[in-house]
């Protein structure tokens, strides 16, 4: 117990253990000359006892490898003047607005305001407390330390780069000029020690700013900043914290998005995922998502709806509109001509859904209303669009027959058409042609290919002798072009005709398809 005692008594240790500091480099200030430069070593208790001797002058910086620090400080900067910033106004303004916040005079005469930390923080989130208070005490553009979120990586090397560091206070100890003032007087080394140690930030500290600092925040955002969020659910807590930020702080809603998501998450979005994701949330129509996880697990709606910039009447209508809409899961998509979608809602099969259905509410009301017998809640067209996205993510990708879709029934007949000429006829023959003004096919070689002729009009005339799907204009031509149907025109007997043709070879290879597959399903 003794000699706990003792460590506990001594200064260089217990700043030591206040100003817990990034390993890698330190500052050096020359009292003798005024130089200051970078070392690349890590500060001792050692080094703080040669510090209060006066012999040589330290800084250090605040953030860790890891992204967080357990000090920082706004430093108010006399730019030179050669004239002190009166200590005693800003000393009574961090009494007034009750910051916890330790002031000492910097080496050229402005004011370094320390905040302590009795467990490391995300730096984000200490210089988001630090820019706050550094606005509450008049100095909204002081320079903030830790000065980064987190530390970058050289492109080059893939190394950390280096923080920037802050000089200390009590060089020379209490015969400094660096020292702490407080309550309108200034503290000798062990005052300023109990005084920091005494002011160290608890988490519920930090907590309770958090509240006071987002006080109107839904309860379930104000979880979120103080609990952090897991990796698989950042791009959902963004969203959410947005559209929170948009309404609270509409002038800088952005930048305080890029400080939550530094501070929220332990690997926080990428540049590009956030700027879309603040850009959607940005949006002034869009609302929270209370039915998507995270929130909806931290949702306490009678508290959100007293706060001011929590859900509005409008918003939790709708939010009771969308917790009452069945079930929706298993969208699949069917490779077809055209595509058809299919989606069980409360475990029921709605089938045959278009892409123009699929992506109206109104009409997939009515499909859900004509299937289940029961009335469906109206939603907003862009509510439809949020839950339809995950849906869309995790649909099935079905192929369908070729002879299942429209079109692929068209080019059935079609070869079944191209047939009812000769296909081992030579095609030489011009007087062949003349069967075309009889409304039936005929091979001729064009462009060295043996090829079935046809007239557009008596292939639509078989086709509603076949009682099959017309397909008419362009939506016709679509669907057998890419089976080799190209047109032309040239005479047949005493006339000049437009012509389809296809190459014989295509025709017999369809033929010869069919018959495999229907041997196989024979067997």
């Amino acid at each position: 117990m003794k000699k706990k005692e003792t460590v506990r008594s001594d200064p260089a240790q217990r700043l030591h253990a206040l100003f817990r500091s990034n390993q890698r480099s330190t500052g050096r200030y020359d009292p003798a000359t005024g130089r200051m430069h970078t070392e690349y070593k890590h500060m001792e208790p050692e080094d703080w006892a040669t510090h209060l001797s006066g012999a040589t002058g330290y800084g250090a910086v605040p953030i860790m490898d890891d992204g967080t620090a357990v000090w920082g400080a706004i430093d108010i900067d006399n730019h030179d003047s050669g004239e002190d910033i009166p200590m005693v106004p800003v000393d009574e303004r961090v009494k007034t607005n009750r910051l916890p916040l330790i002031l000492c005079r910097s080496k050229s005469g402005g004011i370094h305001a320390y905040v302590f930390l009795a467990k490391a923080q995300p730096a984000s989130r200490v210089r988001s407390m630090l820019g706050r208070w550094a606005e509450m005490i008049g100095y909204a553009s002081a320079e903030i330390f830790p000065k980064q979120n987190r530390l970058a990586r050289n492109s080059a090397t893939g190394q950390l780069q280096l923080g920037n560091w802050i000089n200390l206070p009590y060089l020379g100890g209490d015969a400094t000029t660096r020292y702490c003032f407080r309550n309108g007087r200034k503290l000798t080394l062990a005052e300023f020690l109990n005084a920091a140690e005494h002011a160290r930030l608890t988490q519920d500290d930090i907590d309770a700013q958090v509240f006071s600092d987002h006080a109107q925040a839904p309860p379930c955002i104000q979880a979120m900043m103080i609990k952090g969020v897991e990796a698989g659910m950042r791009n959902e807590a963004m969203y959410n914290t947005v559209v929170y930020l948009r309404r609270a702080f509409p002038e800088s809603f952005e930048e305080r998005s890029h400080e939550m998501n530094a501070s929220m998450f332990t690997k926080p979005l990428n540049r590009v995922e956030l700027s879309r994701t603040v850009n959607s949330a940005a949006r002034p129509e869009y609302s929270y998502r209370c039915g998507e996880e995270p929130i909806r697990s931290l949702c306490d709606r009678e508290k959100c709806i007293m706060r001011k910039f929590g859900i509005n009447k409008a918003e939790l209508d709708n939010l009771r509109a969308t917790q009452e809409i069945p079930p929706l899961t298993d969208l699949v998509k069917y490779e077809s001509e055209p595509v058809r979608w299919e989606l069980r809602v409360d475990g029921i099969r709605v089938a045959n859904i278009s892409t123009g259905q699929l992506m109206e509410w109104r009409a997939m009301r009515e499909l859900m209303t004509e299937r289940l017998v029961r009335m469906i809640p109206n939603l907003k067209p862009q509510e439809w669009d949020r839950m339809l996205a995950p849906l869309m993510l995790s649909a099935r990708v079905i192929d369908t027959p070729d002879d299942a879709s429209v079109n692929g029934v068209v080019r059935d007949r079609l070869r079944e058409f191209a047939s009812k000429t000769d296909l081992d006829s030579r095609g030489e023959e011009i007087e062949d042609r003349k069967a075309l003004l009889r409304g039936l096919p005929a091979v001729q070689v064009l462009d060295g290919d043996r090829s079935v002729c046809f007239r557009a009009k008596d292939f639509i005339n078989y086709l509603k002798r076949t009682k099959s799907e017309e397909l008419k204009g362009v939506n016709l031509w679509l669907a057998v072009r890419d089976m080799g149907v190209r047109h032309t025109k040239f005479r047949a007997g005493e006339h000049n005709i437009n012509v389809w043709h296809i190459p014989v070879t295509e025709i017999i290879k369809g033929r010869e398809a069919a018959i495999a597959a229907e041997f196989k399903s024979d067997l």
